[in-house]
């Protein structure tokens, strides 16, 4: 029996229940154990990452927004996902298939991370030689670390709608140090709230889940080629 047949379906949706209960209950050693049995039982990490902790923390954004849990509530779950997510990672595996280098990051203002760092792992085990700066960086540091990483693939990260214009501008001074050189992807909340990308962003790959993130920078890797 495959990791495909364990985890496929209704399976995958039970898997996500137990593991939304657990942490809306602050259980976070629980959540834990859920998960590590998952991956045990021959669940990969990058489908852990999609079909368990994406659609949970959508689900907790869908709960918290009609005030069926409170932002402290939210923010615990959030909080204990990271801490799952820090003791998985270790287990990651890394495709022996070189994609290129990526640096990945949150936008200047914003303290979430946990999607950018979702971006950054399910790349890395795809190949990705990736650079996790968290967010919060100003535009000087998030160049420099480009230029030290030699990144092929510069990510963005917003969540909240309101800083998309501090996006476009990261965007500018990344063309304009680098040009064509580095791709760039964006995504977040604030880009699946956005009923058009703004002119000064067209060219940028623009993922709005992971599994996008992976098809499109495969996609870009092809046409590259």
């Amino acid at each position: 029996m495959t990791a495909t047949d364990i985890y496929g379906g209704v399976i995958a949706a039970t898997l996500r229940q137990e593991y939304l209960k657990e942490i809306l209950a602050g259980k976070r050693k629980t959540a834990l154990e859920i998960i590590m049995d998952a991956y045990r039982s021959g669940y990969s990490i990058p489908g852990i990452y999609m079909d368990v902790f994406q659609e949970v923390l959508y689900e907790i954004g869908r709960l918290w927004e009609t005030n069926r849990i409170s932002v402290a509530d939210e923010h615990m779950g959030t909080a204990i996902t990271q801490y799952v997510m820090s003791n998985l990672y270790q287990h990651l595996e890394i495709s022996s298939e070189q994609r290129g280098r990526l640096v990945m990051t949150g936008i200047q203002g914003e303290l979430h991370q946990v999607g950018a760092n979702m971006v950054a792992d399910v790349l890395e085990a795809d190949g990705w030689n990736t650079v996790f700066l968290g967010t919060n960086v100003p535009a000087d540091g998030v160049l420099q670390s480009i230029r030290n990483h030699k990144a092929d693939l510069f990510g963005i990260s917003s969540t909240m709608l309101f800083n998309i214009p501090k996006v476009s501008q990261l965007v500018e001074e990344v063309r304009k140090e680098f040009g064509d050189s580095v791709r760039i992807m964006l995504g977040g909340g604030a880009f699946r709230a956005l009923k058009e990308l703004p002119g000064d962003l067209e060219g940028c790959i623009v993922a709005m889940n992971l599994r996008q993130a992976l098809d499109k920078t495969h996609a870009c890797l092809a046409g590259r080629a």
